[in-house]
């Protein structure tokens, strides 16, 4: 009685195959330029160059934002997001602040703009901007539950802005004033 193996099985398998592919067709390997393209497939590991950080308690979501003018939100396994601010607003990202379990955030970049970022969605996008003429924003600070959002400025002027529709409230809280009281 004659002993099979498995190795002796694949082997047998395999030259029966190849020579069965070679005489069918010789197969051209030509390489041409147009036959690749450059694209970033793979993340991995903490962003490059980091500015900012904010997190959400309640959905576990960690925002990190670089001089770059990027913005990476990483999560439960599988959840991680990176998107970068776009045209003039593509500069260093000063601060994050999450709007607590509406799958929202807020950030600011360098050229003082505020932008209000959707992530409900698969991708996240941005719903609205800001820009600051005549001060440069410094802070921000948003209460849990709140929908109004308070930008300090350079000048010690605090601007509340509306989350809601995203514009500026006319009420300014002016440092001389806030001082004297």
């Amino acid at each position: 009685m004659k002993k099979f193996t498995f190795k002796g099985v694949l082997d047998g398998f395999r030259s029966s195959v190849q020579t069965t592919q070679q005489r069918d067709r010789e197969i051209e390997e030509i390489l041409r330029p147009s036959d690749f393209q450059l694209k970033k497939t793979f993340r991995h590991g903490f962003p490059h160059n980091p500015t900012a950080l904010a997190f959400d308690p309640v959905q576990k979501l960690l925002a990190i934002g670089d001089k770059y003018g990027s913005l990476r939100i990483l999560g439960q396994p599988g959840v991680d997001a990176h998107v970068r601010h776009e045209g003039e607003s593509a500069c260093a990202v000063i601060q994050i602040e999450f709007l607590v379990n509406e799958g929202a955030l807020v950030t600011v970049t360098a050229d003082d703009t505020l932008h209000y970022w959707n992530f409900q969605k698969k991708i996240p996008t941005v719903v609205h901007c800001l820009k600051f003429q005549r001060e440069s924003i410094t802070y921000i600070y948003l209460p849990v539950g709140s929908k109004w959002l308070y930008v300090g400025t350079e000048k010690g002027n605090i601007h509340i802005v509306h989350t809601e529709s995203f514009t500026l409230s006319g009420y300014i809280i002016h440092w001389n004033k806030a001082v004297e009281l």
